[in-house]
């Protein structure tokens, strides 16, 4: 079992990835190939390791909690079942679940405006997990004007990441569960949370500049 992680976001990332499917298999087959045996949750003790980050997170308001699983957690599973009729993969059900969490939460913030789930769900998806999809893209997918996917993306953006003026809901769900994640001994250093201070950077900016240098 991994002791401990050097980042917080690691730590969730792999807790959220640990989905035991059917077959008794790891979602997480295809990223034990591309990392170190060290670095990544197997078996029991992936499992166990796994429940100690769950329970950590589990403490979390509703609203904290569904940010950061939009954030980290993988939108599908691979199922290894092996049927002939199986496409490989299904919706991941706690996923799709911390999604409708903040679009309920996000629906009062949006009085007035049209109501476009699949456009709401694509920008809190862009949003939290910096998708880089263009607003021109969304519009079109969306079935909507490019200035109406501009309108609901700053409210969108300012309510859970923020601006450089206010934090955003993001924030201050990931400085809580990186405190939960280093007092439990899960997280091993400061070396994130300092990097977040000395940037100036919000959390949720930190979160994307992390993503763009591993391709997130």
């Amino acid at each position: 079992m991994k002791d401990t992680y050097r980042s917080t976001a690691h730590a969730l990332g792999d807790a959220l990835r640990h989905v035991i499917e059917q077959g008794g298999k790891c979602s997480l087959g295809v990223l034990h190939q591309r990392v170190t045996p060290a670095d990544v949750l197997t078996g029991f003790d992936g499992t166990t390791q796994s429940a100690h980050i769950r329970s950590r997170l589990d403490r979390l308001p509703a609203i904290a909690r569904a940010l950061l699983v939009v954030s980290y957690a993988p939108r599908v599973i691979v199922c290894n079942c092996g049927a002939a009729c199986c496409a490989r993969h299904r919706p991941n059900p706690e996923y799709a679940a911390a999604l409708t969490v903040l679009l309920a939460h996000i629906e009062p913030l949006l009085t007035g405006r049209v109501l476009n789930v699949p456009l709401r769900s694509a920008l809190v998806e862009n949003v939290l997990r910096h998708t880089r999809e263009t607003n021109l893209s969304i519009a079109q997918r969306c079935g909507t004007h490019r200035s109406t996917v501009a309108d609901h993306l700053t409210v969108i953006e300012a309510a859970l990441v923020g601006t450089r003026e206010r934090t955003g809901e993001f924030d201050g769900a990931f400085l809580r569960i990186d405190t939960l994640l280093r007092e439990a001994g899960i997280v091993g250093d400061a070396t994130e949370a300092q990097a977040v201070q000395a940037s100036g950077l919000t959390a949720g900016e930190h979160q994307h500049e992390r993503c763009a240098a591993v391709a997130c």
